[in-house]
């Protein structure tokens, strides 16, 4: 197994124990916020703002990790495109703490438009690599057993995306917002944590 892979796989785990930690402590800090309705984001404009940026930027060195063991453990058509939606989630979980979101009913800032945008490459980039790499392990060969993992977290990741914009828009959702997106955390957490083991191990 190259070393680069083991490496990349590392790096990913760490990455999201640092992030999970971050957002496990954030869960349970005297935020104000509630997990069912208030967006992960808003920790960001708590005093607790550290917090947020530790788990964003976890998660951008898991997104890293992976796209590094990847690129060195598999190769194929589609697989090229993974690497490169990886590593545009990790470039945009690095970032998007220093971009904070607009607070609730304030006017609407340049900067929380920024948010706003490096948010949907962040959950788009993931939920496009999930389904990808689903479609590029099919055949058999190496990771081929991963496939429907990553199929069915990709769709899982779709649905909770598609759910964030039905709540958002909807009134009477919109107190679900914060639990849809937290299952899209959870999702993007799992597919990478699969990942990461699956590079650690050489699957």
């Amino acid at each position: 197994m190259n070393h680069l892979t083991a490496a990349g796989g590392w790096l990913d785990l760490l990455g999201l124990v640092a992030a999970v930690s971050s957002l496990v402590f954030l869960h349970f800090a005297p935020t104000g916020l509630s997990p069912m309705r208030n967006p992960v984001s808003q920790y960001g404009i708590t005093p607790y703002r550290a917090g947020y940026r530790s788990a964003t930027i976890g998660l951008a060195i898991a997104g890293a990790g992976a796209a590094v063991g990847v690129a060195k453990t598999l190769s194929g058509r589609g697989v090229g495109s993974v690497v490169a939606l990886l590593v545009a989630f990790a470039v945009a979980r690095a970032v998007i703490s220093w971009y904070p979101m607009d607070a609730p009913d304030r006017v609407r800032t340049s900067t929380g438009h920024t948010h706003g945008v490096i948010a949907v490459v962040t959950f788009a980039a993931a939920t496009l690599a999930a389904l990808q790499l689903g479609r590029s392990l099919a055949a058999p060969g190496r990771w081929h057993a991963l496939s429907p993992w990553s199929t069915g977290l990709g769709l899982l990741m779709a649905g909770c995306v598609l759910g964030m914009a039905l709540t958002r828009r909807n009134e009477g959702l919109r107190l679900y917002f914060g639990l849809v997106e937290r299952g899209l955390y959870v999702a993007i957490i799992a597919w990478l944590a699969m990942l990461g083991v699956a590079l650690v191990h050489g699957a």
